[in-house]
C-alpha cells in the first residue's frame, strides 16, 4: 500500500466518519478512479481488519508467551523432581549397600567367632583325650613293671591309643616327653609276649 493511499485513507477515517466510509464504499462499486492509483477502500478494509483482529493477535501472542513460560516452569519442576528422585535413589542404594556390607561383615565376624569357639572346644576335647591316653599308658606301663600280665587285646588297645596320641602330638605340636619312654617299655613287653606266647589268656582275665 502506497503512502498516498495510507494518507488519504487515514484522512477519510478521521474527517468523514463511518457513514462517509460506507458511502465511499458504495460509490466505489459504481465509479472507478483511474487517473491516480488510489485505493482508499482497500486501506479502509485493511484498517478495519487490523482494528478488529488486533486484540485477537495480542491474545494469541500472550497465550503463546504464557504457554512457553508455563512449559519452562513444568520442565524446570520436573527436572527438579527427577533430580530429587535420583538423589533419593542414590542415597537408598548407598544405604542398602552399607547395610549389606555391614551384614556381610557381621556374618563373617560371627562365623569367625563360631569357628574359633568350635576350634577351642575341639582342642579342649582333644587335650582331654590326650590326658586320658597318657594316664592310661602310664598306668599300663606301671602295671607291666609290676609284672602284671595282660591280654593281647589289652596291648592292642594301648597301641591304638598311642596312634591317636601321636596324631594329637603332630596336630598341636605337643612335647612327647616321659610318655614315650613308658610306651617304649610297653612295646618291649609286647614283643616279648609275642615271642614267648605269654599273653594273659582272655579266660584267665575273666573275659
Amino acid at each position: 500500500m502506497s503512502e498516498i493511499e495510507k494518507t488519504v485513507g487515514q484522512w477519510i477515517i478521521n474527517h468523514l466518519g463511518l457513514s462517509a466510509i460506507i458511502a465511499l464504499f458504495l460509490l466505489s462499486g459504481i465509479f472507478k478512479i483511474t487517473k491516480i492509483e488510489i485505493n482508499p477502500i482497500g486501506f479502509i478494509i485493511g484498517w478495519i481488519g487490523k482494528h478488529f483482529t488486533k486484540d485477537v493477535r495480542k491474545d494469541v501472542l500472550d497465550l503463546k508467551t504464557e504457554t512457553n513460560v508455563k512449559f519452562e516452569e513444568i520442565k524446570s519442576e520436573n527436572a527438579a523432581q527427577i533430580n530429587e528422585l535420583k538423589q533419593d535413589l542414590d542415597s537408598f542404594e548407598t544405604r542398602t549397600n552399607m547395610s549389606i556390607n555391614d551384614m556381610k561383615q557381621g556374618t563373617t565376624n560371627n562365623c569367625e567367632m563360631l569357628k574359633n569357639r568350635l576350634d577351642e572346644m575341639e582342642k579342649s576335647n582333644d587335650m582331654q583325650t590326650v590326658r586320658q591316653i597318657k594316664a592310661h599308658v602310664l598306668d599300663f606301663a606301671n602295671s607291666c613293671m609290676n609284672k602284671r600280665k595282660h591280654t593281647k587285646k589289652d596291648f592292642d588297645n594301648i597301641i591304638d591309643e598311642n596312634t591317636q596320641y601321636e596324631m594329637f602330638v603332630q596336630k598341636y605340636g605337643l612335647v612327647n616327653d616321659v610318655y614315650k619312654e613308658d610306651f617304649d617299655f610297653i612295646m618291649k613287653i609286647y614283643h616279648k609276649c609275642q615271642e614267648e606266647g605269654s599273653f594273659l589268656s582272655e579266660s584267665d582275665a575273666g573275659i
